[in-house]
């Protein structure tokens, strides 16, 4: 299987391409009036490229996030990600980007929020001094999603449990995991609150009948992996192997989906699908493991490793598309196949 290392180029290059090119682009914006009718970018100066907002965020994420490897040191596209880096997200440009998500509060709510957080939180733990200096560029950009988010939580009746982009538990997870590294105790909280509230009394999930033909989340591992972040280990020993107990090597859930249709944006979102499952997966099972030993339960350590023997099934239709010249899949899929690389290489070691 691939290992990270053998991708740091290849995904460079793909979001080098992806976040300097501006068309075609999905504004997926409601217009007030005919001022709300202009180029992207004069709304939205930094991320108005790689499709949609969204995406592009996140394709800023794996750029930094590629420039940490030893791979990019002496790489030949390193300057060059960094200066672009830098002058897509100036001081101006995320007060911009910042301005705008205030102005529109539901906006990108709350796949895009996330992504932001995401963004901001890998600049600030940079070892480059140069993307660590434009975390501090970025945090008016996390912070008005941190407010639109202590705001937002009170008034959500119940969550959204689809497998796309408004999946509550998925967006929430990331949050509050930038929440915490910036000690934004009243957003921890709040997440905290939230999560106990939608998702707590959930038991035995339903895996097998899940999915649906544009999923590129699981909306069952996306809530066990939130609330493995909000839940005490006393509760989490109880309610994780309840909650994932129809999930098994045979489970419809750990088998990839054939994309029929590559060019269909819709349907490439399953290529993305195998890749946070993948995921999931691997943040998963070591809890259930941990767990298992705890008390002493050999099915919870047969299930756990059940689980992980699917993972490189589930990778590999992902990996080759997000490096392929599809570009409804190669604008958005490498940073789910990076994070999910990452995590299977840290279970190896």
């Amino acid at each position: 299987m691939t290992s990270p290392d053998d991708l740091v180029h290849p995904f460079a290059e793909v979001a080098l391409t992806n976040i300097t090119r501006e068309y075609p682009f999905a504004a997926h914006h409601v217009a007030r009036g005919l001022a709300d009718i202009v180029p992207a970018s004069e709304k939205n100066p930094a991320f108005a490229n790689s499709f949609d907002w969204h995406s592009s965020v996140h394709m800023h994420y794996l750029l930094a996030s590629l420039l940490g490897t030893d791979a990019a040191r002496r790489a030949e596209w390193r300057d060059e990600a960094i200066e672009i880096l830098a002058s897509h997200l100036s001081e101006p440009n995320m007060r911009a980007e910042a301005d705008f998500l205030r102005d529109n509060p539901s906006w990108e709510r709350p796949y895009g929020w996330a992504w932001a957080v995401e963004l901001n939180r890998v600049l600030h733990a940079s070892e480059i001094a140069e993307l660590r200096a434009l975390g501090k560029n970025t945090q008016v950009l996390a912070d008005a999603v941190f407010d639109l988010v202590l705001e937002w939580l009170p008034k959500v009746a119940e969550p959204v449990r689809h497998g796309v982009h408004s999946n509550t538990a998925f967006a929430l997870r990331r949050i509050l995991i930038g929440a915490r590294t910036l000690d934004r105790r009243d957003v921890v909280a709040a997440i905290a609150e939230a999560a106990h509230r939608f998702y707590v009394e959930d038991e035995v999930w339903n895996f097998r009948q899940e999915r649906s033909g544009h999923d590129f989340l699981s909306p069952g591992l996306c809530e066990a992996d939130l609330m493995t972040e909000v839940l005490m280990e006393d509760e989490l020993a109880t309610w994780l192997p309840d909650f994932l107990s129809e999930l098994s090597t045979e489970s419809p859930a750990l088998t990839p989906l054939k994309v029929l249709d590559p060019v269909d944006g819709q349907q490439s979102h399953l290529y993305g699908l195998g890749l946070s499952v993948a995921a999931s997966v691997m943040r998963l099972a070591p809890r259930l493991q941990r767990i298992s030993g705890e008390q002493d339960g050999v099915e919870l350590a047969d299930q756990a490793k059940g689980m992980m023997s699917r993972v490189d099934v589930l990778l590999s239709p992902g990996l080759d598309a997000s490096v392929s010249d599809e570009y409804m899949s190669s604008h958005w899929l490498a940073t789910f196949a990076w994070e999910a690389l990452q995590l299977r290489a840290s279970a190896a070691m």
